[in-house]
């Protein structure tokens, strides 16, 4: 009997969060949906003709349209992650190239913004891991980029030990206050108005996804106004 209320208990939570995801999603997807509503029918009752107001239009149903891409994109790839398929992978990178790789691709949206972005491998940089771990990491930076004003530091760190290999990312962003910590990696998740924006609100989640398929865990520790601290450590397999 007992394994049978813990069976049904399992099944609600599961039916609840299944709930709670796709009302997330709705939401998440409206308000694109709705913007491009509107301008459409703007541009197509003639609402609107001017060159400059169709410029801007324009701009903002390109913003639109990256928006729900990359929301429908990481949605995908947080459906169909497997551990298993994760675990007998056979292509292997470095943490040197997939810390190239996150960088490479987050580091003009850093420039933009006057940010520094510093690494420091110690000695780690050759070690063997998941490609999987370069969206880890690429995830991780843009979050820290985000919440992270002009003039502040993004830092990439890596470290081997007998428990594994270690991937840090931190920042001298805004932070989060401690109730907000054990959410974090919730899908579509925001603390509050001022960390809404950007991206699709699934990076954390889905970078959660891969490092608990890789057998690794993934913590976060943050205070207010003074950044916050993104560890990943992940079975070191050479």
């Amino acid at each position: 009997l007992v394994w049978k209320r813990d069976a049904v208990e399992r099944a609600r939570v599961v039916e609840r969060q299944r709930r709670d995801l796709i009302t997330a999603i709705s939401h998440d997807l409206r308000t694109p949906l709705a913007s491009l509503r509107a301008m459409a029918e703007a541009i197509d009752e003639e609402v609107v003709d001017d060159p400059k107001t169709m410029r801007r239009y324009a701009g903002e149903m390109r913003r639109s349209t990256a928006s729900l891409a990359t929301l429908v994109d990481d949605l995908f790839e947080l459906v169909q992650l497997e551990a298993e398929a994760i675990e007998v992978e056979s292509r292997r990178a470095t943490v040197g190239e997939v810390v190239d790789s996150a960088l490479a691709a987050c580091g003009p949206h850093a420039i933009r913004k006057g940010l520094r972005l510093e690494t420091r491998l110690d000695g780690a940089g050759t070690a063997r891991c998941s490609p999987h771990l370069g969206r880890v990491l690429q995830n991780l930076i843009q979050n820290a980029i985000r919440h992270t004003p002009a003039d502040g530091t993004v830092r990439v760190e890596a470290q081997r030990d007998r428990a594994g290999l270690h991937l840090v990312v931190s920042d001298t962003g805004e932070g989060m206050p401690a109730d907000s910590l054990e959410r974090v990696f919730d899908p579509f998740w925001r603390g509050d108005a001022s960390r809404a924006g950007e991206g699709s609100g699934l990076g954390l989640a889905l970078s959660a996804r891969i490092v608990e398929s890789l057998g690794g865990q993934i913590r976060v520790e943050s205070e207010p106004a003074r950044g916050s601290r993104f560890a990943v450590v992940v079975p070191d397999r050479g």
